[in-house]
């Protein structure tokens, strides 16, 4: 019992270390934080395997909120429970906190700086960038089958040229996904296929 609560306390430590030193990349929006977790949770530590932080990412995604906290909590909760959660969220919020407070105080003696605003014109492509390769990190796990890619075009079609919310576009993802699942037969080789079986490594 006291070996798991030290286990779990170092693991609590490294959560909250990993998310420390990513918060500050958040800059430009929770989505361009993505790329960062992903490598930092599958590759660099192991945590979770692809498949699992593709699926966090998207119920993240779904759920109220910035996604980057909300990813964090999932990451946090699934490594070491409750207090994971807590110290994956206090890591990440932390240096956005502290940046924030700092900007606010500053930004009314530097907001119309050109060499500020000549920054803030450098920093908008490459947070494009980030957004693009997370999704392109999420496409080999989520847009693996016709009718995915069928799913995300028409999501796609219906953000981009009809003003119709997105938590509607989410709920008719979901209700697309259970029924697909329900009508599926049970052999279906798609659940079976080694990309749709994701790593669980040891904690």
């Amino acid at each position: 019992m006291e070996a798991n609560r030290e286990r779990k306390l170092r693991l609590c430590g490294k959560l909250f270390v990993s998310f420390l030193k990513i918060g500050p990349t958040t800059f430009g929006g929770g989505y361009a934080i993505l790329p960062v977790i992903d490598k930092e949770v599958t590759e660099r530590r192991g945590w979770l395997g692809s498949k699992e932080m593709s699926e966090m990412t998207a119920l993240s995604g779904a759920a109220p909120g910035g996604i980057g906290v909300n990813v964090a909590a999932l990451v946090g909760y699934r490594v070491a429970g409750i207090p994971g959660l807590l110290a994956a969220v206090a890591g990440i919020s932390l240096p956005t906190i502290l940046i924030m407070l700092v900007l606010c105080a500053a930004a009314a003696g530097f907001s119309h700086n050109r060499y500020v605003q000549a920054a803030l014109h450098g920093i908008k492509p490459t947070v494009v960038a980030l957004i693009i390769y997370a999704a392109v990190r999420m496409r080999k796990q989520a847009l693996n089958h016709p009718l995915a890619w069928g799913v995300a075009a028409a999501c796609l079609v219906l953000l981009l040229f009809f003003p119709i919310p997105p938590l509607f576009v989410l709920a008719v993802g979901v209700v697309i996904g259970i029924v697909a699942k329900a009508a599926s037969p049970v052999g279906d080789p798609q659940k079976a296929s080694p990309e749709n079986k994701g790593d669980h490594p040891p904690m």
